[in-house]
């Protein structure tokens, strides 16, 4: 598999198993049936930060959080909290990687009448 692919199967199983918000609910590609509040990976991207004798990138990838916001958005910001506080300075010994760093944090109405959308978006310098 490819450096990116890895780091979203370490993401997804860190979020899995840390953020109890969620229940297991974090999906690459969310089936229409799926239980709020969940969590999808959301786009990504990295640029080179390979030094002379060092193969690295920084990895940028978006986690977005879905919660009703019935009564209130709450449940969306604790999904988000959650989320954020699971991933930041976190480290996977499955990749050559520094600790995860959050960079922004995001809660907002979403188009869909009754949906809350938080983003988490974490950066990784990985090796590779």
């Amino acid at each position: 598999m490819g450096i990116s692919t890895d780091l979203q199967r370490v993401i997804v199983a860190r979020l899995r198993a840390a953020v109890p918000t969620l229940a297991g609910r974090v999906y690459d590609n969310p089936p229409e049936t799926a239980q709020m509040p969940y969590a999808s990976i959301g786009p990504s991207y990295w640029s080179d930060d390979s030094s002379e004798c060092i193969r690295a990138r920084v990895e940028t990838i978006q986690i977005d959080v879905w919660a009703s916001n019935r009564p209130d958005k709450q449940a969306a910001k604790d999904a988000t909290d959650e989320a954020a506080a699971a991933l930041d300075g976190w480290s996977s010994d499955a990749l050559a990687m520094h600790p995860l760093r959050v960079s922004l944090v995001r809660v907002m109405d979403d188009p869909s009448p009754g949906v809350v959308h938080g983003v988490v978006q974490v950066e990784a310098m990985v090796e590779g």
